[in-house]
């Protein structure tokens, strides 16, 4: 869509619910409101409102496809669109409401709102940069939090949510929604009392917020939820349910008040649920499902896709699965083992496929956020394996994937001597990842979860350092300046497969969106600290002398960092040498491995971070 789509849908929409840009000013909110405007008369007030919120969509939509480092920054594009909206209409230095709180609106107290305006950007930041929340959710939750719950703004607090909501369409490219009437909205968006800032930090489980974004999404020309799109009644008595999208939020509640409709009208029926058209259904939606077994109601599901047949497999719904439904059953006891991580086995089931079994039982969230990674790798550019989907094997769930006609960069390394050609690939393939930042390729992927990883990890380590150095790795870790790209999350030489033409990855636990550093410091881990003990000639996961670990990290940095300066270069070295460490003493601590062990990578860290 274009700027001018946007206009034109912004200000149709803001004709429809703003009194300011129509012409009424409305000082009645507060005792104090008018001692903050900067406007004197209505005409005033509207002119500046018309051509202020022109100029803010503009700037929202130059910046549509920014990539927020941070949730500072996001808070600075929020602000700027607010003083963008009231400049000249409010004093500047009467943004945020201030004076006496309103006794007309169950608006916040004015007291709570710097806790209020601290936790909305967190919670937009997180929902921005997750895949946890459809768009209209998004912008539903921006709208209610600015405007009707907490009423940030001094003035134009409705035009400056609806710009707010508005860049979220913008980011995904989506239509906005059409308002229809401001009583209506405001009748949907009414709160029964004033919120309290701990009102608000459970805001997403608060039936008001989600009465509202069931409304919201009614407004919303490819969200419209009514009953009919369903529910369909069969000619022999059974009921269609479509469960379609992303079944989410608001998507749960009104499926749960129509399937109680249903049953109330027509007693005990059957419902076939139909999946065909459902991408992604989450616990709540899940519920649902569940509460109807529990009560011993007929139902059955039907053309289930991958991920969603792995999700009722786990969860206890065999039983209403028909057909191709259900998991397959495969035997891997006598097949061909041609890949170990740390993770799982990976298995030769055919000519064209193989199966990859996990050590560890993974959750159905694990299971699934790899394949989806893997999958959105494939459309971002990234070469990988086809995944085919799952099956069962031994009581347990394995993934399926397309059987990778190559070997692995460990083996090219301990079969060739003349191997060096392969590691300068190496280090030139993982740049090409590192070198992907398109917004539009990002947003498909979970935001900096190998960065949380390594975080955490880092606060494990800190009991067992002296307590000048606790929190000092976090700190450090964090203030690493580096733009945001994809990521594996395990470079080391068994998840690269190679040939004489093409590398690609496999293993995506931990493939997400992070700084191309923390893949270095996974390969320093992998490469310089998998050692048992002070001077051990072998690496111990690689199972390749340390010299070798050695050779192959100092040609891989240096093909990397080619074009830096040297000091640069000394800089990214310490810090993946400080994230490896980190990362190793955290493994050690998590197994409980020997005191002595664990006391002496501990002393190495502390002596890394003494450097700093």
């Amino acid at each position: 869509m274009t700027l001018n789509d946007y206009r034109e849908q912004f200000k149709r929409n803001m004709m429809v619910m703003s009194r300011t840009a129509n012409g009424r000013l409305d000082l009645s909110a507060s005792a104090t409101k008018k001692d903050s405007m900067a406007a004197g008369t209505a005409e005033e007030a509207q002119s500046l409102a018309l051509g202020n919120a022109d100029r803010a969509i503009a700037f929202l939509f130059d910046n549509r496809m920014r990539n927020f480092g941070s949730v500072q920054e996001l808070e600075e594009l929020v602000l700027e669109t607010a003083k963008i909206t009231n400049k000249g209409i409010v004093r500047d230095d009467r943004l945020f409401r201030c004076g006496e709180d309103s006794t007309k609106f169950n608006y916040a107290r004015i007291r709570d709102i710097p806790a209020m305006w601290d936790w909305f950007v967190l919670m937009f930041y997180w929902m921005l940069t997750s895949q946890n929340f459809e768009v209209e959710e998004i912008a539903a939750f921006s709208e209610y939090v600015i405007h009707s719950a907490a009423h940030f703004f001094t003035e134009n607090c409705g035009i400056i949510a609806m710009l707010v909501s508005t860049y979220v369409f913008m980011r995904f490219d989506l239509p906005c929604p059409e308002y229809t009437s401001e009583d209506e909205y405001y009748r949907a968006a009414a709160r029964g009392k004033v919120p309290t800032a701990g009102e608000m930090y459970t805001l997403l489980a608060d039936a008001e917020f989600w009465n509202f974004v069931s409304y919201y999404l009614s407004l919303c020309p490819s969200r419209d939820i009514t009953r009919n799109d369903y529910v369909e009644e069969l000619d022999d008595g059974i009921f269609i349910c479509r469960l379609t999208g992303q079944f989410t939020g608001a998507r749960e509640r009104v499926l749960r008040q129509i399937i109680a409709d249903l049953y109330a009208k027509h007693g005990d029926v059957f419902i076939l649920f139909d999946c065909t058209t459902l991408a992604w259904i989450d616990m709540e939606g899940i519920s649902i499902l569940a509460d109807l077994r529990a009560s011993g109601k007929r139902f059955a599901l039907r053309n289930l896709n991958a991920d969603c047949r792995v999700l009722f497999k786990v969860e206890g719904f065999d039983e209403y699965l028909q057909g191709d439904d259900k998991l397959p059953k495969i035997d891997l006891s006598g097949c061909e083992k041609i890949n170990e991580g740390a993770s799982g086995i990976i298995y030769k089931l055919s000519d064209e496929m193989a199966a990859k079994t996990f050590k560890d039982k993974p959750d159905y969230y694990d299971i699934v956020r790899r394949r989806i990674a893997q999958k959105n790798a494939l459309i971002a550019g990234v070469p990988a394996p086809f995944s085919f989907g799952y099956a069962e094997y031994d009581g347990g769930i394995v993934t399926l994937m397309e059987l990778i006609r190559s070997r692995s960069l460990l083996q090219v390394i301990v079969s060739e001597k003349d191997h060096d050609g392969y590691i300068i690939r190496f280090a030139q393939f993982v740049r090409q990842l590192h070198e992907i930042r398109d917004e539009e390729k990002l947003r498909h992927f979970d935001r900096n979860l190998l960065g949380e990883e390594i975080l955490s990890k880092a606060d494990r380590c800190d009991p067992f350092l002296k307590k000048e150095y606790r929190g000092m790795a976090r700190k450090i870790i964090e203030a690493i300046n580096e733009p945001e790209c994809l990521v594996h999350g395990d470079i080391h030489p068994k998840n690269i497969m190679t040939s004489e033409d093409e590398m690609l990855f496999i293993d995506f636990d931990y493939f997400s969106t992070g700084k191309a550093i923390y893949d270095l410091g996974t390969l320093y881990r992998t490469l310089l600290c998998n050692q048992d003990e002070e001077g051990a000639s072998l690496n111990s996961f690689l199972d390749i002398s340390m010299d070798e670990c050695r050779k192959i990290w100092d040609m891989f940095i240096a093909e990397y960092y080619k074009d830096e300066p040297e000091e640069t270069v000394r800089n990214k070295v310490a810090e993946a040498r400080l994230i490896g460490t980190v990362l190793n003493l955290a493994r050690f601590i998590k197994i409980e491995m020997d005191a002595w062990l664990i006391s002496k990578w501990a002393v190495k860290l502390e002596r890394i971070l003494e450097e700093w």
